[in-house]
């Protein structure tokens, strides 16, 4: 039989791999991983209760790579306990939310507006938790805390957890004097890395996170190249087990078992080139932002641009190229250069692909936004990319 199913999914493939891909949330996994995430696990069960009992036969493989997995991550990150079930950074989300706020608690978060994540806006994640949010003091202009202004509120507002991270971020917190102002008033601190999970583990972005902050998590599949999931990461083990009682049967079920498979082969990947990887992620990020700056683009925070795997475009770009970021999205797509609607250019596919000329990538943006076809010559460069930090 003829699957039409198949033909998109190849017609799919076919089109990713003559395309650059320079999407923020996107990354590329190794043979290997791809291997494992395509094993007999996939389909498999595997739920193991805090007594160490599994409900299900057969998984004893399932359960040893879990516990590498587990090991692997944790010794990655340098912290004490790894929670790798987690099937998005989403659910990771929920997990430490629902563990570390008490009935009807409030949380701050970085807000839409200063690049953080939707989610945490109180129609979403706290609507359905039962819980309330509100946005953080945040210098735009500098990506930074308002260090100021979370003192004015902290010790006259209630605050029973700060929630950190962004979707759209390009320079670390300074984590010693938001630490400081939140112990001083007993507020634990979460920080939501998914963006940056592989900049972290390379140790290229926010080295200290686990040194301040009470919980690191977030996705496995942004800078981090592994498969689409998340993972939560701890020193406190009394925290790390009221957060286990929130994943089988509350926030999800089945963990998919080859996920955690691939995952288990990136973290491998990622110990042994993660260093290396990392610092030509942001290397590739600040080059990519000063050329398309030197070219005329209205490229953010110059002249340091980028310390993560993100470029911003500022509105004034699009104010001047009177194009809106979804037309723009579009105009590259056609060339096949694909990025989000949300003024982000990503990094960390490209960088694990080999791409290192950045002065090219930018001619071809400028020369596509003109409204010249530069597919052909897109396609040639695709066609001759190799996977790196990985087979």
């Amino acid at each position: 039989m003829t699957s039409e199913s198949l033909r998109i999914v190849r017609e799919h493939n076919a089109f990713r791999r003559s395309c650059i891909n320079l999407q923020a949330s996107e990354n590329v996994m190794s043979r290997s991983a791809m291997e494992a995430l395509a094993s007999d696990m996939y389909g498999r069960y595997s739920h193991i209760t805090g007594e160490g009992y599994n409900s299900y036969g057969g998984a004893v493989f399932s359960e040893e790579i879990l516990f590498m997995a587990e090991a692997l991550i944790a010794r990655l990150y340098g912290s004490r306990y790894a929670e790798v079930r987690p099937i998005g950074g989403h659910i990771a989300s929920e997990i430490v939310l629902s563990t570390m706020l008490p009935p009807g608690g409030r949380f701050l978060y970085v807000g839409p507006k200063n690049g953080g994540y939707p989610g945490y806006e109180q129609e979403y994640l706290p609507n359905l938790l039962g819980y309330s949010s509100a946005e953080l003091p945040y210098l735009d202009g500098s990506q930074e805390v308002d260090i100021e202004g979370l003192k004015n509120i902290a010790g006259k507002e209630r605050i029973d957890l700060i929630v950190l991270g962004q979707s759209a971020i390009v320079r670390p917190y300074d984590l010693a004097e938001i630490s400081e102002v939140c112990r001083k008033e007993g507020i634990p601190i979460a920080y939501d890395g998914s963006h940056v999970m592989g900049l972290i583990a390379g140790g290229q972005f926010q080295p200290d996170a686990l040194k301040y902050c009470d919980v690191l998590f977030g996705s496995t599949h942004k800078s981090f190249f592994g498969p689409q999931g998340g993972i939560i990461l701890t020193n406190d083990g009394e925290l790390l087990e009221r957060m286990r009682k929130r994943v089988v049967w509350s926030t999800m079920d089945n963990y998919h078992p080859s996920r955690v498979a691939a995952l288990s082969v990136a973290a491998e990947e990622m110990l042994a080139y993660g260093r290396e990887y990392a610092a030509s992620v942001v290397s590739n990020s600040r080059e990519l932002g000063r050329t398309l700056y030197d070219i005329g683009w209205e490229v953010r925070f110059p002249p340091w641009f980028s310390f993560s795997h993100q470029v911003l475009l500022s509105e004034e770009f699009f104010v001047k190229r009177s194009i809106k970021p979804l037309d723009f999205s579009r105009v590259m797509e056609r060339n096949r250069i694909i990025v989000d609607r949300d003024s982000r250019l990503g990094l960390s596919e490209i960088t694990r692909m080999g791409v290192k000329d950045m002065s090219t990538i930018a001619e071809l943006m400028e020369q596509a936004l003109r409204g010249e076809d530069v597919s052909t010559t897109v396609e040639k460069i695709s066609a001759d990319l190799k996977l790196e930090y990985g087979e």
